[in-house]
């Protein structure tokens, strides 16, 4: 097919069988008068498209010059079976307004509700008006060819754009070019400006979005090489989901709105962000457990194993410090092989999933190896726990050439002509996934979920080299072997495109459906829809040096803002490591969703004690502060998901831009290098070494915080008070401190410091206790006319693990998921300031789930002034006798009696670490240094179904 640009409308008519759809008869010409046609003229020829109105606000519109306009993209294979659209365009789920044609001027009007498409008689320029407000129009017409297609669209000066997926490095577009491509496999384009998993998806503050339907590589140019958008990519139809903002044509309305407004439209077509398991929120640790060998001690050439025949290399040495001091001579271990194809000695001490209780069968006779506890992933989890550091998930199979089972070690072969294995094979790969199970149970006994790694297909393979102990079967290791997880490699799913989205589908699909779980498959190489199947991260990159921080912090931006909320990267990189850089990379992503420790590739071990005092302890201390904020972000991670607006951020990403709070103007440092965690919590992750000592201690500059003079924000950490609408230069950040602030007249619920989300136990001392609620509240004071200011906070919760998945077949689309994730409990609190007083109040709670319990114990705190004169308190409408405690040591062991509470004024509250006496270096660092005065006032354990609970505080 020749070059096609389109030149005019003949004709725009409703469909007479589909009245949503409007037809469309262009004029076009084929050719250029350079030479495509033999050096004749351009000629001319007819073209048709379509406008279908699935919904007010969502219009796929199709330009085909070959006249096929199938339902759906073409995948690069035809065996890739998932769609990005999450349903057929006529599903039920749409509304499919009838569309009305008419002519105005020099256009064809196709219009259903308030959005109209106008498409010019002369040129074809198409725009769309929202509210009689032009939201979007091309500023020259398509252009078609065999390979490539190209939409130019008009763009303001201060328009902003942000989408494409994953661009490491990038948050907002404006005067840049995006590349809509998979990085090659194996080529470690994860590094700034590379792309981890694109998506043909952007949209611009002016209120409208395109979805490019098509799994074609594109570049998008907003503006940076002309004065308009050209977005193009290499196919050789036009097809795109025009999504429209509702608030386009209200002028007051801001970028917030916008974005909700466009990302609602854009789920609906390509489905809603999955709600991830409450655990894949805890830190997850990634390694392989079941590939080397190794040794307290230096060994021999002889004894080491061996890589394609010849002796290995010397053992990496891993020291981990632990609570000792940083520098120290730490506990020291030496790991041989650390590659594929790596074979193990004949005798010796090799890793394990599960120490000397690993299962090995008949089919395990080529190994002979012993699996000692310290070497296995069993120890690894309790080292965690000695450690006191929540962890929530655990991969044990992240290496190439590593399995989970030593059963049909290094044997190959054992597959018929007709691609059947044979029973020998089969009973490897089965004894393997009992040994799975069996660290499965393990590791759940001890509050921890099981996932794995895939470099390859997921299914069993007919390949007869793959050794055994290395072939797969997701849903046996899922039904069977207890994983709950998956995370997806390159060498699997990076060839991107179709191939990606198909390949987080099944996994998907098999935690749901076979296993009954809901899913947390962590991937890359996506592609538009991955976020209804699971998380990203951004690729494999070296954490030594400030730029991996600097990097990482818009690329969170720039794809929640892309449509997927869920987004992760390695703690301190994949490769290399600095011990400050490490620190300081914990902190802030320890208030973002999805945290992990890479280890086995990197500089030293990837462990949140591997670098002593005072690393460890700060470490855990933000890990612990992970774990109290959990209800906080869970309820934020449910408005991403569509599953509550109580907060009127529904559809948002969790970590936000502080554009959406209104900030539009700022500087760059502050767009690109703070973020909002909900509304609450405002994150100023330190990203460089501005004046910094020998121990990290430096000052954070260009601290922008939001809102006017009149706004408040609150360090988190001091309760000093900041006024908003300024930048803050300077600001002391000593290694132990995040930049962290609340904003005034916050309501944050918290649990009390746990290390996982599974109920506490004699295994898992330190689970979670969902019965023991805690809730922060921040006021401002009372409003500046001496009037009452009241503020609310609706907290969304469920068990954090429960899923069906209604899945049905449809005929031409495949299998369609329908999600339902069970019941869940609602709480509004309440906070009400006025001249004399300050209200504190928890709603009844409504709803449930399954497993959920009523009887808790309520805590509140809020941060004050002074003393109060008094303090009064109710439940259920009941008042209270309430009883002062001496100290914070008194206020935790207390256990209110029924009909009573009890209270603690604490004038200079201690910073909390959570470490233990021999982390002196972190200590010493946080003497003298002290929150704001706080009451506290805890409740008897109650229905908290059945009434309200409520403080006054008399001041």
């Amino acid at each position: 097919m020749s070059r096609i640009t389109l030149t005019g409308v003949t004709s725009v008519a409703p469909d007479p069988l589909r009245p949503n759809v409007a037809v469309v008869a262009f004029a076009a010409a084929e050719g250029t008068s350079s030479g495509e046609n033999d050096g004749a003229p351009a000629a001319p020829r007819a073209v048709e498209g379509r406008i279908a109105f699935l919904d007010e606000d969502v219009v796929r519109y199709t330009v085909d010059p070959a006249g096929a306009f199938a339902p759906y993209a073409k995948p690069v294979c035809p065996e890739h079976a998932a769609r990005i659209p999450a349903q057929p365009d006529d599903s039920e789920r749409y509304a499919h307004p009838a569309v009305r044609v008419r002519e105005e001027g020099g256009a064809f009007v196709v219009a259903a509700g308030g959005t109209e498409v106008l498409l010019g008689r002369l040129g074809a320029l198409l725009s769309v008006r929202r509210n009689g407000r032009v939201v979007v129009r091309e500023a020259a017409p398509l252009q078609m060819g065999a390979d490539s297609t190209t939409q130019v669209l008009a763009c303001a000066p201060d328009e902003k754009f942000f989408g494409g997926g994953t661009q490491n490095g990038r948050a907002e577009h404006a005067g840049t070019v995006i590349n809509i491509v998979s990085a090659p496999v194996n080529g470690n384009e994860w590094q700034d400006g590379d792309v981890a998993s694109p998506s043909p998806f952007f949209w611009s503050s002016a209120g409208y979005g395109v979805l490019r339907n098509t799994f074609a590589r594109g570049v998008y140019d907003f503006a940076a090489t002309g004065a308009d958008v050209r977005a193009a990519h290499e196919d050789g139809l036009f097809d795109a989901y025009l999504l429209v903002a509702g608030c386009a044509g209200e002028p007051a309305a801001g970028l917030a709105e916008t974005a909700r407004d466009v990302l609602r439209a854009y789920y609906r077509v390509t489905g809603a962000p999955v709600l991830l398991p409450e655990y894949a929120f805890y830190l997850g640790h990634l390694n392989a457990y079941n590939r080397d060998a190794w040794s307290a001690e230096p060994l021999p050439a002889e004894a080491r194993g061996t890589v394609a025949g010849a002796p290995a290399t010397e053992g990496k040495a891993w020291v981990v410090h632990g609570s000792g001091p940083a520098g120290g001579a730490g506990r020291v271990r030496y790991e041989y092989g650390r590659v594929r194809g790596y074979v193990l000695p004949g005798r010796g001490a090799a890793e394990s999933l599960n120490g000397p209780d690993e299962v090995l069968r008949e089919s395990a006779g080529g190994f002979s190896c012993e699996t000692p506890y310290e070497f296995s992933a069993r120890a690894v989890i309790d080292e965690h726990a000695a450690h006191d550091m929540p962890l929530g998930w655990f991969l044990p199979n992240d290496g190439y050439g590593s399995g989970y089972g030593h059963n049909g070690y290094e044997m190959t072969g054992g597959v018929g002509t007709d691609g059947a294995s044979s029973p020998e094979r089969l009973a490897a790969v089965a004894a393997n996934v009992d040994n799975l199970a069996a660290f499965s149970a393990y590791a759940a006994e001890r509050g921890v979920a099981t996932g794995l790694w895939a470099q390859s297909k997921i299914t069993p393979d007919a390949n007869p080299d793959v050794t055994w102990h290395n072939l797969r079967d997701f849903a046996a290791e899922t039904t069977r072997g207890g994983a709950a997880a998956l995370k997806t490699d390159e060498e699997w799913v990076g060839q991107g495109y179709s191939f990606a989205l198909s390949g987080t589908k099944q996994a998907y699909d098999i935690l749901s459906l076979d296993a009954r779980r809901r899913p947390f498959v962590l991937t890359l190489d996506g592609w538009a829809a991955t976020q209804r199947f699971g998380a990203v991260w951004s690729g494999d990159q070296d954490g030594t040096d400030w730029e991996y921080v600097r990097m990482h912090i818009p690329t969170y931006l720039g794809q929640g803002m892309s449509g997927n909320p869920n987004v992760a990267s390695d703690l301190d990189g994949i490769f290399g490591g600095d011990p400050v850089v490490a620190t300081r990379d914990f902190q802030w992503k320890a208030l973002t969703p999805i945290i992990l420790d890479m280890d086995g590739w990197g500089a030293y071990a990837k462990l949140p004690y591997a670098n002593g005092d005072p690393h460890t302890g700060i470490c855990r201390m933000y890990l612990k502060l992970k774990s109290e904020l959990m209800p906080y972000a869970y309820t934020c991670a449910a408005a991403a998901a569509g599953l509550t607006d109580a907060n009127g951020d529904a559809w948002l990403p969790m970590v936000r831009p502080l554009a959406l709070a209104g900030c539009e103007d700022m500087a760059p440092e502050a767009a690109n290098y703070e973020f909002l965690l909900g509304d609450a919590l405002l994150v100023a992750p330190v990203w460089r070494n501005a004046r910094a000592d020998e121990r990290g201690n430096d000052v954070r500059d260009g601290i922008y915080l939001p809102g006017g003079e009149r706004d408040v924000w609150f360090d988190y950490f001091t309760g000093e008070r900041h006024a908003g609408g300024q930048t803050l230069v300077g600001f002391d950040v000593p290694l132990w401190k995040l930049p962290l602030f609340v904003r005034g007249d916050a309501i944050v619920p918290r649990y009390e410091a746990h290390n996982n989300p599974m109920p506490p136990g004699e295994k898992n001392p330190r689970g979670l206790d969902r019965t023991r609620r805690v809730i922060d509240f921040w006021p401002e004071g009372p409003a500046p006319d001496g009037g009452a200011r009241e503020s609310r906070y609706v907290l969304y919760e469920d068990g954090g693990s429960s899923i069906e998945n209604r899945a049905r077949w449809v005929e031409g689309y495949g299998l369609m998921d329908d999600v339902f994730y069970g019941g869940h409990v609602e709480t509004t609190f309440r906070m009400r300031q006025e001249p004399g007083r300050l209200v504190l109040l928890a709603e009844a709670s409504t709803g449930g789930y399954e497993g959920y319990d009523a009887f808790r114990v309520t805590t509140m705190r809020a941060r004050v002034e002074a003393r109060p004169a008094a303090v009064e308190a109710r439940c259920a409408g009941r008042e209270l006798a309430v009883r002062e405690v001496a100290d914070r040591a008194a206020f935790l062991a207390e256990e209110p009696a029924e009909g009573e509470a009890v209270w603690l004024f604490d004038e200079a509250p201690a910073i909390e670490t959570f470490a233990p006496p021999e982390e002196r270096a972190l200590a010493a660092m946080v003497a003298g240094v002290h929150g704001a005065p706080r009451v506290s006032v805890r409740f008897a354990r109650a229905d908290v179904g059945e009434g309200a609970q409520e403080v006054t505080l008399w001041v």
